[in-house]
C-alpha cells in the first residue's frame, strides 16, 4: 500500500495526474494523502509526477498505544541499508528521538546502526492522527525546480505561457504510449514541449508564426532539451485533420474582437480532434457550449478541471477521449472524483473517523506479520 502527498495548489488536478500516470484504481483522499497501490513497474516513473510532493510505501498501521511496541518489534532489517531516521507528524508534539530508540533497538540485534538526519537511506514517517499511527517509509521526495523554467527566466519571454508545473502535469495525464508523440498544434514559446522533452517524450510543436516558432527553439535549445525529442513546423492548426495525442493551451484574449475571432478558431481546431486529448482555455469563453457544437460524436468530455492563475485569468483543463477507448476506463477514474467527495461528505455526517477509513483500505495486515514476529520471539525465548 502506498500514500501519495499532493500538492495543495490543485488537489483535483494532482490526483488526476497520479492516477493517469501510473494507472491507480480505487485511490481513497483524505485532505491531500492519496491512498492507492502503484503497480510495481510503474515505480520508475514516480519521479515524472509534478503536482506530488512525497510518495511513502505504509509498512504498517497500528493503533497510538501499541506505537512504542511495534516500533521496537517490526522486521526492520528488511528495509535498512546504511543509516535512518525517524520523524513524525501529528498535531503534538512527539519526541522523535524516544521513539527512534525503538528502532535502534531492533537494528542492533542484526548490525550496528547509524542514524542520518540530513540524508537518511530510510527514512521513516509516523503520521499520526487521533489514535490511529500509520508508519510509512518515503519512497520518492520532488526536489524538481520548476521555478527555474518559468517564462519570465527564458531567452524569450512569451507573456501568456504556462507555468512549467502544470504543463507537466498536463503530459502525464495525456500519458501517451512509449512510441506515440505529442502534438501541440499552439506551441508559442514551447512551455508544454519543453517539459515533455525533459522527461524524454517525443513531441511535436505546430504554430503559424515562423519568428514565434525560432524563439521557441531558442527556449529549448537553453534549457537542454534533447533535438532528437522534438519538431518544430509552420502550420495552421485550423486546417490540420485527425489531431490526436494533443496537450494545448489555446490562445485567448479578453477584447471583444478578439474573442469574436477566437470563438472561430477555438470552434474549427476542436472540430479536428478525432482522439484523447488536453485542451486548455481560458474560463471566460464559453467552453461547455464550444465542446458541445464541435466536437466529434466519436469524442467524449471525460472531465474538466478549473485552474486558478490570478484574478483575471481561470484556466479549464478539458481532458478529451474516444467513447469506445481508454475514455471509459479513464471516466470511471475520473468522473467517480465528485461522487466519492459527496460519499466521504456523507461518511463525515456519520462521524466515521480517519482510523476507520484507513483500517478499511490496509486491511490490517501488517498487524499480523507483527504478532507473528512477537510470536516467533517468544518461541525462541522457550
Amino acid at each position: 500500500m502506498h500514500m501519495i502527498i499532493l500538492s495543495g495548489e490543485n488537489i483535483k488536478l494532482a490526483r488526476l495526474e497520479a492516477e493517469s500516470l501510473l494507472g491507480l484504481e480505487d485511490t481513497k483522499l483524505f485532505g491531500s494523502h492519496l491512498y492507492c497501490t502503484i503497480p510495481t513497474d510503474k515505480m520508475s516513473i514516480v519521479n515524472r509526477l509534478a503536482y506530488a510532493r512525497k510518495v511513502y510505501e505504509i509498512m504498517y498501521v497500528t493503533s497510538r498505544k501499541n506505537l512504542e511496541a511495534s516500533l521496537e518489534s517490526y522486521p526492520w532489517m528488511n528495509v535498512y541499508e546504511k543509516n535512518f531516521c525517524l520523524r513524525i507528524t501529528s498535531e503534538e508534539h512527539y519526541d522523535e528521538r524516544y521513539y527512534s530508540g525503538f528502532i535502534w533497538k531492533n537494528l542492533e540485534k542484526s548490525t550496528r546502526p547509524k542514524v542520518n538526519l540530513d540524508a537518511p537511506s530510510l527514512l521513516i514517517e509516523v503520521f499520526i492522527d487521533k489514535d490511529i499511527a500509520t508508519v510509512a517509509r518515503l519512497l520518492y521526495q520532488n526536489f524538481e525546480v520548476f521555478k527555474e523554467r518559468k517564462a519570465h527566466l527564458m531567452p524569450v519571454l512569451h507573456p501568456t505561457t504556462m507555468h512549467p508545473k502544470m504543463a507537466r502535469a498536463l503530459i502525464n495525464i495525456l500519458n501517451p504510449k512509449p512510441n506515440e508523440k505529442i502534438l501541440d498544434p499552439f506551441c508559442g514559446a514551447c512551455g508544454i514541449l519543453t517539459e515533455a522533452g525533459l522527461i524524454g517524450v517525443k513531441v511535436i510543436g505546430y504554430d503559424i508564426d515562423s519568428q514565434i516558432l525560432d524563439d521557441a527553439k531558442k527556449n529549448l535549445e537553453f534549457c537542454d532539451v534533447n533535438p532528437k525529442n522534438y519538431t518544430l513546423m509552420k502550420k495552421d492548426a485550423t486546417t490540420i485533420k485527425d489531431m490526436k495525442n494533443v496537450v494545448t493551451d489555446l490562445p485567448y484574449g479578453k477584447s471583444s474582437k478578439k474573442s469574436e475571432e477566437l470563438l472561430g478558431l477555438y470552434a474549427k481546431f476542436l472540430s479536428n480532434i478525432s482522439g484523447r486529448a488536453i485542451v486548455v482555455m481560458p474560463s471566460f469563453m464559453p467552453v461547455k457550449k464550444l465542446l458541445d457544437k464541435n466536437l466529434s460524436k466519436k469524442l467524449a468530455v471525460v472531465t474538466i478541471i478549473d485552474h486558478y492563475v490570478h484574478k483575471s485569468l481561470t484556466r479549464k483543463i478539458v481532458l478529451i477521449d474516444v467513447k469506445s477507448s481508454r475514455s471509459t476506463k479513464a471516466s470511471i477514474v475520473v468522473k467517480t472524483v465528485k461522487k466519492k467527495s459527496v460519499k466521504m461528505i456523507k461518511k463525515d455526517s456519520k462521524k466515521k473517523s480517519l482510523k476507520h477509513h484507513v483500517k478499511k483500505i490496509i486491511k490490517k495486515k501488517p498487524k499480523k506479520t507483527i504478532k507473528k514476529h512477537l510470536a516467533s520471539k517468544k518461541n525462541k525465548k522457550k
